[in-house]
């Protein structure tokens, strides 16, 4: 546009009252070139009939060209080549030899043909772009899916690995406690002591059959609810626990998300089996209750200092028990930390956002 008022200027002394307006007209009219490409085409064709602006037309018909309709390509060329190639007056052509015919024919071929092959080039690079940013966006999501697989595959072999280990040694534990049970030893404890033993089995066997389940699947619903226990299974856990807990669940009446309700028992669970394993012997204090603002809910677990040295027998953790613990809590917006209390025992404390 800058180009096009710089050939206005060049000729601005020739120029009558009518074609001052004719001009003027036309670089108006380039302010329409992006929103209505052929009606600026129409309204700049006059200036080229003066002989005195020859680019205004040209830009018009670059973005006619630059569109998507072929029709209104083959329409905008067309009107330029005939406006270029028309002398004004038009009774001049009577009098044009055969070589200014000619000429001006080239001349009409070029002035129409050039933006047109440069508009066609503009769309054809912008076409370009966008089937070449489909095509990346294809290779991500075909890179992702790819992934997806081979995570589907991974957990279908861990599910394997997990049942074919784990079930085999967890099954022959659950019988064998079953046959000591049905054995009718006259000791009390040895027969409770074996039933426990059993129902935890049971119980191990039913839990690893439901994530195993989700592992071979792709299922989040199953995902969501394979395992899961609640505030209410704290008690049961806490007599099953082999030791002395102090249990206080100081909830008020009301629904609680079943995701927070999931975390704060297995909290709990790994809490207890952590003492089990380190501190055996102690008395232990679990305490859950709503936040002072009542946006969370916190747990605690807390042991005394241990009396006698850990529990053997036992595998050794290398602590990914907490780390989970952890990552748990911060899938659902809170946090969790584990350090040793002031009286030489151990304090787990979690807030969980409701």
């Amino acid at each position: 546009m800058a180009a096009a008022v710089a050939e206005l200027l060049t000729v601005a002394d020739a120029f009558s009252r009518l074609t001052l307006a004719v001009c003027t007209l036309a670089l108006c009219a380039l302010f329409l070139r992006r929103r209505c490409p052929l009606v600026a085409l129409c309204a700049t064709l006059p200036s080229i009939l003066t002989g005195h602006l020859w680019l205004p037309p040209m830009i018009a018909m670059f973005h006619v060209a630059k569109g998507p309709s072929r029709a209104l390509r083959v329409v905008g060329c067309g009107l330029l080549f005939c406006a270029a190639v028309c002398p004004w007056p038009v009774g001049e052509l009577a009098t044009m030899t055969r070589e200014e015919i000619l000429t001006s024919i080239e001349a009409a071929g070029l002035l129409s043909t050039g933006p047109t092959a440069l508009g066609l080039l503009a769309a054809t690079r912008a076409e370009l772009r966008a089937r070449l940013a489909d095509l990346t966006a294809t290779q991500k999501r075909e890179r992702r899916l790819e992934a997806e697989r081979a995570v589907a595959r991974e957990r279908a072999r861990l599910a394997r690995e997990m049942h074919d280990t784990v079930s085999h040694h967890v099954g022959i534990i659950a019988v064998q406690s079953g046959a000591l049970r049905a054995a009718g030893t006259a000791d009390d404890w040895q027969r409770e002591s074996a039933e426990s033993i059993r129902r935890h089995s049971v119980q191990a066997l039913e839990e690893l059959r439901d994530m195993v389940g989700v592992l071979r699947g792709s299922d989040a619903e199953a995902a969501a609810t394979a395992g899961r226990a609640g505030l209410d299974d704290l008690r049961g856990l806490a007599a099953d626990s082999l030791l002395d807990v102090d249990l206080t669940l100081d909830l008020p009446g009301g629904a609680w998300p079943e995701a927070v309700e999931a975390a704060v028992f297995r909290i709990v669970q790994e809490a207890l089996n952590n003492v089990r394993k380190h501190a055996p012997g102690t008395r232990v204090t679990v305490r859950v209750a709503p936040a002072e603002d009542a946006a969370a809910l916190t747990v605690e677990v807390r042991n005394s200092r241990p009396s006698c040295r850990r529990a053997t027998g036992l595998p050794t953790g290398g602590g990914h028990g907490l780390v989970g613990l952890r990552e748990r809590a911060e899938l659902l917006g809170g946090r969790l930390t584990a350090r040793p209390s002031a009286d030489g025992g151990f304090l787990v404390r979690a807030e969980l956002p409701l």
